[in-house]
């Protein structure tokens, strides 16, 4: 989209939310959510460059807005929905949808894309490329890191560095999708096949990562057709509806199924044969109905949105537990910086034993397989109250959009591999939901990829996959 056609969108986009607001019960909030949509899109917006920052802060908003779209579904109100004798719930998601629009603008002063990129320069950068070698690297990655991952599984501060290294899986996948869509080659149907199959086979892993293989797609498809013309919106429409119908089936049968997988255990793994699971959902489909669609309907707009345990906590802190002035925080820099080795007794990470602490509800916890967190938007309230909450927000807003430049403006590599590189890291980090620790530890930890990355293995896989 270029800035005059961002310019057309706002007056339908925001009619969409105004109609909305009219049939909801919160006419302002909603009006609100609108104008915070559009900064999303509109500011973080760049022509021929991923759109992966937009997607990063809109399911933020999603995590938020959701929760009046619950409400509204179910009839009810916001202290209804989500059992809260709290008053005034709205302002709550208010400010925080305005803490949203806020890094926003800060992230899109911070963003800045120094080589302005062209189709014509994907074009010749995607002709450079050895797709041969790429299916190579590909099977290699595909064999190494998980192995990798499981050496380094009782070692977590090895191991989340690993999981870092591990995006260069995505990255290697991302560019065979760039070659897809930018050239032709004879090994095409090959990497079409490929990608199918990572697709079918994500519903075999305990968290299935089918959406992480459409994002993807939708990302390399979006990087280099940033216009829509008419033709292209109008086919989308039937292929939206199939996966919104697609999205409400899995909201439906995704407790069960996994229930099925750990059979019984409770734990995140998978316990069943790759042929049992797949014939467990072909038996799904075939028994999905009307009723089935409510169901799923309703589990998927509450599970879109990330506000309950915040909504309870918001209820408790500081008329029951007192602010922690920056523990959190302070917690978790300590937390991240001591290595385990000087510290025996390092405490594991668990956010479900704070979110039973703070929500004053009884949570699973990391010994029984689960982690339930509150969000780290919450986290900070707990630290510094809904105003000074602000300031870490906008401190690590300035971590993403320092790590965004370092590797969007990199000159060293190929366009292909620096723009996949930068949808998988940025694919990678946490949302609203995160827990404060997992999301800075991200941040640092792609930090970290990044810097070691350039010195010791992009230089390499650069070279290896010119033609």
């Amino acid at each position: 989209m270029t800035n005059q056609s961002q310019q057309q969108n706002v007056i339908p986009v925001m009619l969409c939310f105004i109609c909305y607001a009219f049939l909801s019960q919160y006419i302002w909030l909603s009006i609100f959510s609108g104008v915070v949509f559009l900064l999303v899109v509109n500011l973080l917006h760049k022509q021929y460059v991923p759109p992966v920052l937009i997607y990063l802060f809109g399911v933020h908003w999603l995590q938020v807005f959701a929760a009046v779209l619950y409400a509204d579904y179910n009839g009810k109100t916001l202290e209804q929905a989500f059992n809260t004798a709290e008053k005034n719930i709205d302002v709550l998601l208010i400010i925080t949808m305005m803490q949203i629009g806020i890094m926003v603008y800060y992230l899109s002063r911070i963003l800045k894309i120094e080589n302005k990129p062209t189709l014509e320069l994907f074009n010749e950068a995607a002709a450079k490329l050895d797709v041969k070698k790429l299916l190579l690297l590909y099977a290699v990655v595909t064999l190494v890191f998980p192995t990798l991952l499981a050496i380094t599984r009782s070692n977590s501060s090895v191991n989340q560095l690993v999981q870092a290294f591990a995006v260069i899986r995505k990255v290697i996948m991302l560019m065979m999708i760039f070659v897809v869509l930018l050239r032709k080659t004879n090994y095409n149907n090959t990497i079409i096949i490929l990608i199918v199959l990572e697709f079918v086979l994500s519903f075999v892993s305990y968290f299935s990562s089918f959406k992480e293989i459409l994002l993807m797609a939708i990302f390399a498809y979006l990087t280099i057709k940033p216009k829509m013309q008419s033709k292209q919106l109008f086919r989308l429409i039937p292929v939206s509806i199939i996966l919104l119908t697609f999205l409400i089936f899995w909201s439906g049968v995704k407790e069960g199924y996994r229930n099925y997988l750990n059979q019984g255990t409770r734990m995140q793994e998978v316990n069943v044969s790759t042929s049992d699971a797949l014939n467990y959902l072909g038996d799904k489909v075939g028994q999905f109905n009307v009723d089935s669609f409510k169901n799923g309907t309703d589990k998927l707009i509450y599970r879109m949105q990330y506000m309950q345990q915040y909504i309870t906590v918001y209820e408790r802190v500081p008329d029951i537990i007192p602010h922690t002035n920056g523990g959190n925080l302070t917690g978790t820099i300590n937390f991240l910086l001591m290595p385990r080795f000087l510290d025996p007794n390092k405490a594991i990470l668990d956010p479900s034993s704070k979110s039973s602490y703070y929500t004053g509800k009884t949570f699973a916890n990391a010994a029984q397989g689960t982690s339930i967190s509150m969000g780290y938007f919450c986290d900070l309230f707990i630290d510094f109250g809904l105003w000074w909450m602000i300031i870490p927000l906008l401190g690590l807003t300035l971590m993403i959009g320092k790590v965004s430049n370092y590797i969007i403006n990199s000159d060293k590599y190929n366009i292909i591999f620096t723009y996949s590189l930068f949808i998988g890291t940025i694919l990678s980090l946490g949302t609203f939901e995160s827990d404060i620790i997992f999301y800075i530890g991200s941040v640092i930890n792609y930090a970290v990829f990044m810097l070691l990355g350039n010195f010791f293995l992009f230089p390499f896989l650069n070279k290896y996959i010119k033609a």
